[in-house]
């Protein structure tokens, strides 16, 4: 009975590991077709994936070749005659008109000159750094006049209860923001939008601290702009004048950080223009002579960082001298602020005046001139083709009338 009995044993153990092994090939073969598919699903996936990137990057291809076009055609549309007129005729009705209401608004509704400047100074300046942009001039928006913007917009909307931040902003705009108009003879030529918007940016924070102070009712000060009553009816001097130091050192650091030195090799190999460069560069400017007289100037007329530290104090005593009337006399007295501000204005209309006469009206006498001579040449043209035309018709009829005969 032993002996039957292990043998039947061994038979179970044998059915026993077989069972044991075909479960486990076939968990392996299970798991082999699993990682197979899912390596079929990952190549499946790579190459939709890949079909996909493709496609994309023909369309993304496809639609830049067509934005290309489209900006070819908009910049070509830009340059033609009809399209310049048309902007210049805008350009030129907005600026009188925008001329004429200011006043008008800040005399009638003097609350809501702030807001009119906001949405002008939004409009222009921006669109001016896109334009400055494409010609590689956008450094240009880093000058102290932008910087004087920005600080009156703070001001208006965000600070109106600084009276740090009021005094600063009221002698900087009367200051070198309105003189700049006289020393860089801005001019207001109302089919310019560039002339326009320089003296848009130079001359309406003045309007709009002269109309905040002297204009708007005292109600309206008191719940909007609570630091012109708490400053009073004087500017303290010593304490101004070291507060405009301050936020004009604050804007020339800057400055000096990130476009002297951080745009140093750009500005230096001329692919970018900037306000210093602009004036170090210009011979018969009177920064240019000044910088050669002192004898920074060098064989290469290359600039370099004597004449920019050297500019910069210019700048600075400019600074410096032009907010001393505003601290004085232009704060403290209504009529001596406003004919300063009529004066300084009635200087960009001459020297509008002055370019119109002198400059475009020359180059209209040309284009006159030119047409003149075009329209006289197609004429003459077109009677020497009648004269030609008519003698080969008498010709003709010539020799039909030999072949009669």
């Amino acid at each position: 009975m032993k002996n039957d009995q292990q043998p039947q044993d061994e038979i179970e153990d044998q059915d026993y590991e077989l069972n044991f092994y075909d479960l486990l090939e076939g968990i392996t073969d299970k798991i082999d077709s699993i990682s197979q598919r899912i390596e079929e699903h990952k190549e499946d996936s790579r190459q939709r994936w890949q079909r996909t990137k493709g496609e994309v990057d023909e369309q993304k291809r496809l639609l830049k070749i067509q934005l290309e076009k489209r900006v070819q055609i908009l910049s070509e549309n830009l340059k033609k005659p009809d399209f310049i007129r048309t902007r210049d005729k805008i350009t030129f009705t907005v600026g009188v008109a925008n001329t004429c209401f200011s006043p008008l608004i800040a005399g009638q509704w003097p609350h809501l000159l702030p807001i009119v400047y906001t949405i002008q100074a939004l409009f222009l300046i921006t669109l001016r750094f896109f334009i400055y942009k494409h010609k590689h001039w956008h450094y240009f928006i880093y000058d102290l006049c932008y910087y004087a913007n920005l600080l009156t917009l703070i001001y208006i909307w965000i600070l109106p209860t600084s009276e740090i931040l009021f005094s600063v902003c009221y002698t900087l705009a009367h200051g070198p923001l309105a003189v700049a108009i006289i020393l860089w003879r801005n001019s207001l030529v109302f089919h310019s939008f560039d002339k326009v918007t320089s003296i848009f940016i130079h001359m309406y924070p003045p309007l709009t601290m002269f109309t905040l102070r002297w204009l708007v009712p005292i109600e309206h000060q008191i719940k909007h702009y609570p630091a012109i009553i708490n400053v009073g009816s004087t500017l303290p001097v010593g304490r101004t004048i070291l507060y405009t130091i301050l936020f004009y050192s604050i804007w020339q650091a800057l400055y000096f950080i990130f476009i002297v030195y951080g745009r140093r090799d750009k500005v230096q190999s001329g692919s970018r223009v900037t306000s210093y460069t602009w004036l170090l560069n210009d011979k018969k400017g009177f920064v240019a002579r000044l910088v050669d007289k002192v004898g920074f100037a060098e064989s290469d007329n290359e600039i370099n960082i004597y004449k920019v530290l050297f500019y910069f104090l210019l700048q600075f005593a400019y600074m410096l001298i032009s907010i001393l009337p505003v601290c004085l006399w232009y704060y403290r007295y209504k009529y001596i602020n406003a004919i300063f501000l009529c004066s300084v204005f009635a200087v960009s209309v001459y020297n509008g005046a002055s370019f119109y006469i002198e400059v475009f009206s020359r180059q209209y006498i040309k284009s006159l001139e030119l047409l003149q001579g075009w329209e006289n040449s197609g004429v003459d043209k077109s009677s020497s083709s009648t004269h030609q035309s008519s003698k080969t018709e008498s010709h003709k009829i010539n020799e039909q009338n030999k072949k009669q005969s």
